[in-house]
């Protein structure tokens, strides 16, 4: 008995021993992607614009075209100012600082655009003096307001790898929180892009491109945040006019004729717009999740999803909506692509940035047929204008395409992102 007794004690302290080993075992090694809390002061945020001698591109955001002039955003810095009235010669006449900005819209002479939290409207009559004329201040209050820190702007990234033990409440966790930082697991972000506003010969109204969040319509600016519309005046001091509750992830807006295609994450909301000041929803197509942009014509929608952590999906795909039968929309076609993402179409064409720059015939939307593969570009938006001339906006630099010959487009210039 006694043998017995201490055959049991010795099987107890074997597994504790044994078991105190497995929990210092119970560890392993992973990578996360932190998103730092980025806070501006009231102070920070309203520094106004100031012109600069022309900077190389290192960052860029959105492309806005009005007249003769290009626009191009540098993420979170200002604009390059273009002279594009000789396209294949494009000079750069200045950069305007505007420190947190990213999107923007043009009527007349006047410019709105972003700051952090703030729209702010610069009279852009003299393109080397803009000058602000007005700044409705929180009009973009996404993520709120810290009393110490002050406003919560954006979250900057940066990489962490360490032991989590099995103990952990962040075992097994994709993502977890400290205080206003976020993590999340790279494991979930392995296939992101973290994705992107005297007198002058200027047109009344600019071109932004497919993934604009800013657009003009007649006299009225429409600006779209992650879940909301909102509806100002167009003129010197904006006023805000409607606010339209969309619903969530909402990524771009396409004015067309008397509607407004908003394209979310998860499918694209179709606004009645007849009463610029009442837009109706209409009907709301849903497609499987990705990050959508949209454009279209009178008989279809063009939407392509793209996979990406801050997009939620896994698609990669182009698909043809039909509209003509409005509220009735339906998916007619859904093209398989590599990782598709702005795009602009003509009347017989379609221009897309998939592994470069694809150009399609659309006369059949049923049946694209590729008319030519420009390989060899990191791109991520396009805007075609008259006489087949197009312009490609991506990580590695701006470019300028004749596509009259839509088999055989020429580079008529660039100009190379500098990292």
């Amino acid at each position: 008995m006694k043998h017995k007794s201490l055959l049991i004690l010795a099987g107890v302290a074997l597994a504790a021993f044994l078991s105190g080993c497995l929990r210092d075992e119970c560890t392993s090694t992973h990578t996360f992607t932190r998103f730092n809390a980025v806070f501006k002061t009231a102070s920070e945020v309203r520094v106004g614009i100031k012109t600069e001698a022309p900077r190389e591109l290192r960052n860029p955001g959105k492309l806005y075209v009005f007249g003769q002039y290009l626009f191009i955003n540098e993420i979170n810095e200002g604009i390059h100012v273009i002279d594009n009235s000789d396209a294949a010669n494009p000079k750069q006449l200045a950069f305007w600082s505007i420190p947190g900005n990213v999107d923007m819209a043009i009527r007349g002479n006047f410019m709105y655009v972003d700051q952090y939290v703030d729209l702010v409207t610069v009279d852009i009559s003299d393109l080397q003096n803009p000058q602000e004329v007005c700044r409705n201040q929180e009009a973009f209050l996404l993520y709120g307001v810290d009393p110490q820190r002050g406003y919560l702007v954006n979250y900057e990234q940066t990489e962490v790898t360490e032991k989590v033990s099995c103990e952990d409440s962040r075992w097994g966790t994709g993502v977890f929180f400290e205080g206003t930082d976020v993590f999340i697991s790279n494991d979930l972000v392995s296939a992101a892009t973290v994705d992107g506003p005297k007198s002058n010969p200027l047109a009344a109204a600019g071109i932004g491109g497919s993934f604009a969040r800013f657009s003009i319509v007649d006299q009225y600016l429409y600006t779209v945040d992650n879940a909301t519309m909102r509806i100002w005046t167009g003129n010197s001091c904006p006023s805000l006019l409607e606010t339209v509750n969309i619903g969530w992830n909402i990524e771009t807006i396409f004015p067309w004729k008397n509607r407004l295609f908003i394209g979310s994450q998860t499918g694209v909301f179709i606004f009645n717009n007849s009463d610029p000041l009442h837009p109706v929803l209409e009907t709301q197509f849903s497609h499987a999740t990705g990050c959508d942009p949209v454009v279209c014509d009178d008989r279809n929608a063009y939407v392509t999803i793209h996979d990406g952590t801050t997009c939620n999906g896994t698609f990669n795909q182009l698909d043809v909506i039909g509209i003509e039968n409005l509220p009735t929309a339906t998916l007619d076609k859904s093209y398989p692509m590599t990782r598709p993402m702005g795009l602009s179409v003509t009347n017989d064409f379609l221009y897309l940035c998939d592994d470069g720059l694809k150009i399609f015939d659309k006369t059949d939307p049923l049946n694209l047929k590729q008319k030519s593969h420009v390989k060899g570009l990191k791109t991520y938006d396009v805007i075609a204008l008259g006489a087949g001339r197009l312009l490609v906006i991506g990580e590695d630099g701006f470019y300028q395409y004749d596509a009259a010959n839509p088999e055989d487009p020429k580079e008529l210039s660039r100009i190379p992102v500098v990292r």
